[in-house]
């Protein structure tokens, strides 16, 4: 008997004593981590944290003749932020991986029937599976950020300025596409999404093309991603940073800087947006035959 045929087994007993949505959370997490795509995923995280010691200290130390004190002291924040891109790519990427085959691999499989035959509402299947990944997600995201905020201190002495955003921030980054991957799995097969609004957005402004640049701006709002990547951004910056890219470059549209932090109202939009995705999700699966 499998893991996940015991699981089924267990929720049918367990409506009494623990939420059916919570149960599955758990279970979602360990079968999760039973897959080799989080150990993948792992090495690339300490891959990528090696990769920034060995760059960093070569940064801080081994700058070579000619560069000052100056330079370096703003190579460190902009090859900081470049390395957080490549780390919300990352969870951007495991988020996208876990939740494809989250609602659509098991119906395929079988193993939703099994479970939703039991007395489990849909709605509490897929909201104990969301759970479950966020909660792997989250925990992915502050074992990332925290490492690389210590090994670039280790390596540099460099201190990035507000940390603790910068994981809030990269885990709704990521949290936005494990949403939308989720709703798209419980109708479409095993998939895997990008997310392209800050893609579209740079274009827009490096050539000058107004249209790519709405684009962009309205794309921040269907899927806030890129928005709430531009939140992580402003909270790794130095206060000092930040005025001299605006003297330098007048903010036009670079991905890798962010004048402000978002608004309030863009941060509730993001919020209602998560309760709009997963409400859909819960209605497409709710209507959707096994």
């Amino acid at each position: 008997m499998t893991t996940r045929t015991v699981s089924a087994s267990t929720l049918a007993g367990g409506r009494g004593s623990v939420s059916p949505a919570l149960t599955i959370a758990a279970l979602t997490i360990t079968e999760a981590l039973r897959r080799r795509l989080v150990l993948a995923f792992m090495v690339i995280t300490v891959a990528v944290v090696g990769l920034s010691a060995w760059g960093f200290s070569r940064l801080a130390h081994h700058a070579g003749p000619g560069i000052t004190s100056g330079e370096v002291n703003l190579a460190l924040p902009t090859s900081y932020i470049l390395f957080m891109f490549m780390f919300s790519f990352v969870v951007a990427l495991s988020a996208s991986a876990i939740a494809s085959p989250a609602i659509s691999g098991e119906i395929d499989s079988g193993v939703l029937h099994a479970v939703a035959a039991r007395p489990v509402r849909r709605a509490e299947i897929l909201l104990g599976k969301w759970l479950g990944l966020a909660g792997l997600l989250a925990a992915y995201t502050a074992v990332v950020c925290g490492l690389e905020y210590v090994v670039v201190y280790w390596s540099s002495g460099y201190l990035a300025p507000d940390p603790v955003p910068v994981a809030a921030y990269l885990f709704a980054e990521g949290a936005v596409l494990l949403t939308l991957v989720l709703l798209l799995s419980t109708r479409l097969p095993t998939l895997a999404a990008g997310v392209i609004g800050g893609v579209v957005g740079t274009l827009g402004a490096g050539f000058g093309v107004t249209a790519l640049t709405t684009a962009s701006k309205v794309v921040a709002y269907v899927v806030p991603s890129n928005g709430l990547w531009q939140g992580a951004v402003y909270y790794l910056e130095p206060r000092n940073y930040i005025i001299q890219q605006l003297v330098t470059q007048n903010d036009k549209g670079d991905p890798f800087f962010s004048a402000t932090a978002p608004s309030a109202g863009y941060l509730a939009w993001a919020g209602v947006w998560f309760v709009l995705m997963l409400g859909a999700g819960v209605i497409s699966f709710g209507r959707r035959e096994l």
